[in-house]
């Protein structure tokens, strides 16, 4: 059943692909017509057929979060944690040193490039989705669900493109001229005030009930999104932004603030809490640790949104880079390229589950030409992506690739009830500890008092938990703290600015909250300013 559903999802995108190029290109009769050299959406495209590939069309670029980001064994998830600190590779084609030497540019291989137009391309998509969507013939009930899904994954991509960029292009309208993209940056609060949030409250007031099965967007995932969203904006850089909205922060890099949780948005975190409790204790179970490799889990346990990928189409592509560096333990590529930091390993507990072999990490495998002679590792390499079959195989591995499950969700629900208390609101301490505890229960560690928890212990269990996910950069960002690694524990946690990474010789920065605008955008568009304190910036 699975296959076959990705494979339909697969045709529904070419049909679609194929439904642009009609809208954008002409239309039944271009043999007839005198071409004019513009793009036209003049083909009628108004019949029930053509609202599920307008509605699913969009999800096409969500699985090239794990595409490739310019040469060998480099990815969009490395060098997402090759920012952080707590990521590292001696493989020279990643031009690892860059990122702990303070030379990232906009410029670095594709880096920035590759989600830029990743990203970019799925708005592009919505936008063209929600344009047509209503003329097609349905109710009203019918387009609303529709709109809900293409609006959530609108709201996705262009979350991703301000928590990475900050001030970003502002386009949601189909582009029929290339030079209509040559536009100035808008406010990252105007974004998230006029599109991120407006898009995600539709959706929950208008998608299905209940969670995703099958990788479409359902109230459970626009809730899941919404919940980041409004603790995101409960933070960094939004706060600081709100307090001068007129400033060009982005541009002079004039961040200053620190504290956090921030009293100023105490609204947003008490509608994340409404959220969060929605989905807390519902139909999602945390199950094993194996699960969370396992394809056969796929959309299933603590899934909520996940992007599909299937072995028999390629894979997630990050199986490969996941693996030690010409280790010969598979027939296919080893890149040694998505790999924690060693003293990131380090610090977890030697009590915690997640640090025994085969659960996060493993240290050792046995050579693919000869399957007895076992092979150990210099260091532990992250066991998340590590699918048997796929590693003995030439075959993809078909896990999906999770941007929201419940272990994150219960660890959102902590953090977002303690800032409250922090704010003076009331909580109970249940309400503070349920989350952390379930997840501390399932490896094996002590459960908190109320007491106990604080941002560091926040902040550390989501480290633990949620390594490699791609979720410690937007930590980082919206706190503005970085935890500290220890020997068997987190020791501390301290500002973003000024602290400096063991493996780094630099210490963060203001500039280092948001990341350089890519090389092709700044050629190409004369009004994208840099990012304070990168390069390349316009001539």
């Amino acid at each position: 059943m699975k296959y076959k559903l990705k494979n339909d999802i697969a045709l529904r995108f070419t049909m679609l692909l194929v439904i642009f190029l009609i809208a954008l290109g002409g239309c039944t009769e271009f043999l007839e017509e005198v071409p004019t050299d513009d793009l036209t959406t003049s083909a009628d495209l108004t019949s029930i057929e053509y609202k599920e590939p307008f509605t699913i069309g969009p999800y096409r670029r969500l699985q090239n979060w794990t595409s490739g980001a310019g040469d060998w064994g480099n990815n969009i998830p490395s060098t997402m944690e090759y920012l952080t600190g707590g990521a590292y590779t001696d493989e020279p084609h990643v031009q690892f040193n860059k990122y702990a030497t303070n030379q990232v540019t906009g410029s670095l291989l594709d880096v920035y490039n590759n989600p830029w137009y990743y990203w970019y391309s799925g708005v592009q998509d919505c936008n063209l989705s929600i344009q047509q969507l209503p003329l097609i013939d349905m109710s009203e009930s019918e387009l609303n669900e529709a709109l809900g899904e293409v609006r959530t994954l609108r709201a996705f991509y262009y979350f991703c493109i301000v928590r990475y960029w900050g001030d970003a292009i502002l386009v949601t309208e189909p582009i029929t001229d290339v030079w209509e993209t040559e536009l100035p940056r808008t406010s990252l609060k105007t974004i998230y005030d006029e599109v991120i949030i407006p898009d995600l409250e539709f959706a929950v007031q208008n998608l299905s009930a209940g969670r995703s099965t099958d990788g479409r967007v359902t109230q459970d995932v626009a809730r899941a999104i919404l919940a980041d969203v409004y603790m995101t904006v409960a933070g960094y850089p939004y706060q600081e932004v709100a307090t001068n909205p007129g400033t060009d922060w982005c541009g002079t890099g004039a961040w200053s603030m620190t504290e956090y949780p921030v009293a100023s948005g105490l609204e947003f975190l008490q509608k994340a809490q409404t959220q969060l409790n929605a989905l807390y204790n519902n139909v999602y179970t945390l199950g094993t640790y194996d699960d969370l490799r396992d394809p056969a889990m796929d959309n299933l346990g603590e899934a909520i949104f996940q992007v599909q990928f299937d072995a028999q189409l390629g894979g997630n592509g990050l199986l490969q880079p996941s693996l030690p560096l010409l280790s010969a333990i598979t027939p296919s590529e080893e890149n040694g390229t998505f790999t924690p930091w060693v003293g990131y390993y380090n610090s977890y507990s030697d009590d915690d589950l997640r640090k025994q072999e085969r659960q996060f990490f493993f240290t050792y495998d046995y050579l693919y030409s000869n399957p007895s002679e076992r092979v150990d590792f210099d260091v532990p390499y992250l066991y998340k992506q590590y699918v048997e079959a796929a590693v003995k195989s030439t075959d993809g591995s078909g896990l999906n690739w999770s941007h929201y499950r419940y272990g994150d969700i219960l660890l959102m629900l902590t953090e977002v009830n303690w800032a409250l208390k922090e704010l003076g609101q009331s909580v109970s301490d249940n309400d503070i500890i349920k989350g952390i505890n379930e997840i501390r229960e399932r490896a094996l560690l002590p459960a908190y008092t109320a007491s106990e928890v604080g941002l560091k212990e926040i902040l550390a269990e989501r480290a633990y938990e949620l390594i490699f996910e791609n979720k410690m950069l937007w930590d980082q960002r919206r706190t503005r703290k970085c935890v500290v690694y220890g020997d068997g524990e987190i020791s501390a946690i301290q500002n973003f600015v000024g602290h400096q990474p063991a493996i780094f010789n630099f210490a963060f920065a203001p500039m280092h909250l948001l990341s350089p605008i890519p090389g092709n955008e700044i050629a190409r568009n004369g009004l994208s300013q840099q990012n304070s304190g990168y390069l390349p910036t316009q001539n």
